[in-house]
């Protein structure tokens, strides 16, 4: 195992540590030590706090996995994802998956609402698009005939959406909330397309 994975495993099972934590414990020079923190704080793989705590001098830096850090070990995510979904296509109807993903697709609408100083602004569709995107969509807005369209090149559970289109529902249903608007679909990743297309209608 590389020094770069032997840190974070270590951060990970001792949860915190400063340089001269991880350096003893892995027989590593602090100076390698650093460059591998630097590049992960600057990734976002790792949070760093100040401690003084004994110490006279420059202070101590204690750094520890960060969210997104956390998202770097391997996960079972998709695979548990898959079978729950199909244990749901089992249970239900098409009607009655579309009224879950639908009600998904709400609690999403909610979680993602814009700021109120964003929702009457010339700028809201843009907003809900820079929104998105922080999420993991990746999304590219276009006025195509005189319709706003949104292009997403990336669907954050694409794996799980191709064994069931009804997953649609919750995208679409997410977009009519935030953007206040009917959505037509007329591509989606999960049918073969290679991206998802969205009108958004009335805007």
């Amino acid at each position: 195992m590389n020094t770069k994975n032997r840190i974070l495993n270590t951060l990970l099972i001792k949860q915190e540590a400063s340089v001269n934590d991880l350096a003893e414990e892995l027989g590593v020079n602090g100076i390698s030590i650093r460059h591998h923190l630097k590049n992960f704080e600057k990734d976002g793989w790792v949070v760093s706090r100040e401690s003084r705590k004994g110490q006279v001098g420059r202070p101590k830096f204690i750094y520890s996995l960060s969210s997104l850090g956390m998202e770097q070990f391997p996960s079972s995510y998709v695979e548990f994802s898959s079978i729950l979904v199909d244990e749901l296509k089992n249970r239900l109807d098409d009607e009655q998956l579309n009224a879950l993903f639908k009600e998904v697709g709400l609690q999403f609408a909610e979680r993602n609402r814009l700021e109120r100083r964003h929702r009457n602004s010339p700028k809201r569709l843009s907003y809900v698009v820079e929104n998105l995107n922080e999420q993991g969509y990746i999304i590219e807005k276009k006025e195509i005939d005189g319709e706003i369209v949104f292009t997403n090149y990336h669907c954050p559970y694409r794996y799980v959406a191709s064994a069931t289109t009804n997953l649609c529902c919750l995208d679409k249903t997410m977009l009519e909330e935030l953007c206040e608007s009917e959505v037509e679909i007329t591509q989606t990743i999960a049918k073969g397309d290679p991206h998802c297309t969205f009108i958004i209608k009335n805007k």
